[in-house]
């Protein structure tokens, strides 16, 4: 194109841009009312007032400017409108931007703002593709990645809630940028330090750039925990260690920083029901939470399914109430949270139907979603890389099966195969379907008529899976184990079987065992024997109650968490890198008040149930 072309081109689209702004009236933009003329100023100090132009000022001085420098002029104004929220008439100046003649520098950019642009509207579909496409452009160019790109992939998958791979993109843009900011070491430190155990044990698979250092300040500052002192001694020895680590910045803030002051907890209101439907439920949980009362603070068990929430306040103000933990029901939860004037710091005993906590509210529950999450980001990290989901039809089982299928898809890009197993005498049927077995009994009878002879044979299943994931009851669990093995050909690899804590029923028994041998699953620390988990009180537990349900065991851990966190809310909220070693898992706190658990591992091997440690050998995500 020649640069007489380029020119006539340039001005019938700068011309578009212009006349579509005029007429649009830029609606989005707030209109400015006239300024009073401010007549204490002097000459001087107007003529350095720095002029600030909106995306409409770019646009209109573009129209007469050469096409290069009305392209960089174009660019700002869409920039500014992506900076307003205006994101339309950042979209479609982006688009027309693209009809332009660029170099490839400027279409690279343009991809991104485009990508900037739908991740602030939420658009993540679209948002992926143009950060594959950014990928495949500098592939095929010859540029490199900015450090741009690293930030809005991180951006990405923090929207994506696939921690990992959002610090390591964060941690690659912090290396490659040409000037950091205090911003970008703060950004990155919250990132890093609001990660549990196991999301550092793969987040160090990545190898990304400065991780050591930052490593070594989160595992200091850990390890001091509230001893502020200890605290201090350990900050001074990293500086020393890392005296050019970006990290030492956080350090000197952390020296700076004064000791939590821990809560003061006196009077103590439990709300939970302790009559109808649920009260076994609630006393349970009464049960847990007295077994680790401890005497320092007086508690009030007040009955959710007599309580009038709308006499809470008066009730809290009578008895003095500094500290509060439930309600458990859901709906009781919403109702209780709608209640503005009740401002006390509060363990919410479930999660609530709204999106967003008040500061002092914080939500506490025991779902199983949140061990297929972990499940599907550790197992996707290793070798595995066809992955089949099996679930049982009750709603339990169906939420862990979608969970960890949508946390695999979200990794991988590939929804992985969900196959549901009848829970009755049909599950045997199910299963062979699933495994192809009664597709390859089908090519065998073929084949027998086809020669016209009986033939020595072995039915075999399928080949294209590396892994089964399983969500099912313990009861059907011992029941689907041993068909898995039964059905699996002597001429193929065992086919791994994980699956969530669902399948263990906490008893241990001996036939169990032998059932589900080679069985690995995800447990919180209070039913699987380990240095995390609090032996003497299971064994009181197990004492008075020795044939209680693994389920309601669960609800026992979850109540005898809850007063040891309740002390421990300042420090949670107020340093994000503290963890609580609980007896539902290692618990943190998110930006959002909900409290977060990492589990265990546990396997049926040699007949007994060993705590292992997941192993991770490759990393098979890459970056978009």
């Amino acid at each position: 194109m020649t640069q007489t072309t380029l020119n006539l081109f340039s001005k019938r689209i700068l011309s578009a841009f212009v006349a579509t702004a005029i007429i649009s009236g830029c609606a989005s933009q707030t209109i400015k009312q006239p300024k009073t003329p401010e007549t204490n100023k002097s000459a001087q100090e107007v003529q350095n007032t720095p002029v600030v132009m909106t995306a409409k000022d770019y646009i209109l001085a573009a129209e007469n400017k050469p096409p290069l420098e009305a392209i960089n002029l174009l660019f700002n104004a869409t920039r500014t409108y992506l900076d307003e929220g205006n994101y339309v008439e950042s979209l479609w100046l982006t688009n027309k931007l693209s009809e332009l003649p660029l170099s490839n520098s400027q279409q690279y950019n343009l991809l991104l703002l485009q990508t900037e642009n739908l991740l602030a509207s939420q658009k993540l579909q679209n948002a992926e593709k143009h950060l594959q496409q950014s990928n495949a452009f500098i592939e095929e160019s010859s540029l490199i990645h900015s450090y741009k790109y690293f930030e809005l992939v991180s951006l990405y998958e923090e929207k994506q809630k696939n921690t990992i791979l959002s610090a390591n993109a964060l941690l690659t843009a912090y290396n490659i940028n040409p000037e950091p900011s205090e911003d970008n070491i703060f950004q990155l430190w919250d990132k890093i330090s609001r990660l549990s155990d196991w999301e550092i044990s793969q987040l160090s698979q990545h190898n990304p750039p400065l991780l050591d250092g930052w490593l070594n300040l989160l595992e200091k500052a850990q390890r001091s925990g509230e001893d502020k002192l200890m605290l201090d001694q350990e900050l001074v020895q990293f500086q020393f260690e890392f005296p050019n680590h970006p990290a030492k910045f956080i350090a000197d803030q952390l020296l700076l920083v004064t000791a939590v002051e821990p809560s003061t907890i006196n009077n103590v209101a439990v709300i939970i029901p302790l009559s109808g439907k649920h009260e076994k439920i609630g006393n349970i949980i009464q049960q847990g939470i007295l077994a680790a009362y401890n005497n320092e603070s007086t508690l009030h068990f007040i009955d959710s399914n007599q309580l009038d929430f709308s006499e809470l306040s008066t009730i809290f103000e009578d008895k003095n109430i500094d500290h509060i933990v439930g309600p458990l029901l859901k709906n009781n939860v919403d109702q209780y949270i709608s209640l503005l004037e009740l401002n006390v710091p509060t363990v919410l005993l479930n999660t609530p139907t709204i999106p967003r906590l008040r500061d002092q509210h914080f939500a506490f529950s025991i779902k199983r979603e949140d061990e297929a999450a972990q499940a599907a980001t550790i197992l996707s990290s290793q070798s595995f890389k066809q992955p089949v989901v099996f679930a049982t039809r009750d709603r339990v089982s169906q939420r862990i099966a979608s969970t960890f299928a949508q946390k695999w898809d979200s990794l991988n890009g590939k929804l992985p195969e969900k196959i549901l197993l009848e829970s009755n005498r049909n599950m045997q049927n199910s299963l062979k379907s699933g495994l192809d077995i009664d597709a390859s009994k089908k090519r065998i009878r073929t084949l027998e008529a086809n020669i016209r002879q009986s033939i020595e044979k072995e039915t075999r299943n399928r080949r294209d899976i590396d892994m089964i994931y399983l969500a099912a009851p313990a009861k059907y669990t011992r029941m689907i184990k041993p068909l898995i093995d039964v059905n699996t050909s002597t001429y193929a690899d065992s086919i791994p079987i994980f699956a969530s804590s669902l399948s263990h029923s906490g008893n241990n028994k001996m036939s169990e065992i032998r059932d589900l041998s080679g069985l690995t699953f995800s447990e919180i620390p209070w039913l699987l024997n380990s240095e995390q988990q609090d032996s003497e009180a299971v064994k009181v537990s197990n004492t008075l109650w020795p044939n209680r349900q693994e389920s309601l065991q669960r609800i026992y851990a979850m109540a005898y968490d809850v007063l040891p966190l309740l002390n421990k809310l300042n420090v949670l909220k107020q340093q994000p890198y503290s963890r609580f070693k609980g007896q539902t898992g290692e618990i943190k706190l998110d930006k959002n008040n909900v409290f977060s658990r990492s589990l265990l591992w546990g396997q049926f091997t040699n007949g007994e149930v060993k705590r292992i440690e997941m192993e991770h050998n490759t990393n098979n995500n890459e970056n978009r």
